[in-house]
């Protein structure tokens, strides 16, 4: 019973990969499609704006890390999307899983340390101009939006992770268990 399913719909067949890859990306194009046009929608500033330039200040320091992971995450979710609407051939979900616990664990650290080391920033910025001056109230409160960004990032991107390490399948590659 498992023979036409292990030829037809193999992980290792090069039409069955390419298959799978090219629909995940095909996902992931439409979610962020989607996306866009509903953050335009609701947000018309955001799409004025540079987005580079706002992560910076926003999330600090640590954006290019936030910015892999979450491209990392819209990837995920795009294969998993192929996955479910059997769209391909089946994917071995080991690397992935473990790739998202690792995220799962390394997003809220690395918004932690973004936290400590803004705040460190501000207080040193404070410390140097002394209190009463504009500027040191502006690096002040730019430094504390930039550790309130870099927790928020990367608790959300954790519990991203988290929740899309518990609902991929269990199996890998979808073969049978014997």
């Amino acid at each position: 019973m498992n023979i036409p399913r292990q030829i037809l719909g193999s992980a290792s067949s090069n039409s069955g990969t390419f298959s799978r890859e090219f629909n995940t990306l095909l996902m992931i194009s439409c979610l962020a499609i989607t996306a866009y046009i509903i953050l335009n929608w609701g947000f018309p500033q955001l799409s004025d704006s540079n987005l580079f330039g706002q992560m910076k200040k926003f999330v600090g320091i640590s954006w290019p890390f936030f910015l892999l992971v979450c491209l990392f995450l819209i990837y995920v979710i795009g294969a998993w999307l192929s996955e479910l609407f059997d769209l391909g051939g089946y994917r071995d979900w080991f690397g992935i899983r473990q790739a998202l616990h690792w995220s799962t664990e390394a997003c809220p650290l690395v918004g932690l340390l973004t936290t400590f080391l803004s705040l460190l920033t501000a207080l040193l910025a404070y410390g140097e101009a002394g209190p009463g001056k504009p500027e040191t109230q502006a690096a002040f409160i730019t430094q504390f939006a930039i550790a309130f960004g870099s927790s928020i990032a990367g608790g959300v991107l954790s519990l991203t992770s988290f929740t899309l390490h518990h609902i991929l399948p269990q199996t890998d590659g979808g073969a049978d268990e014997e």
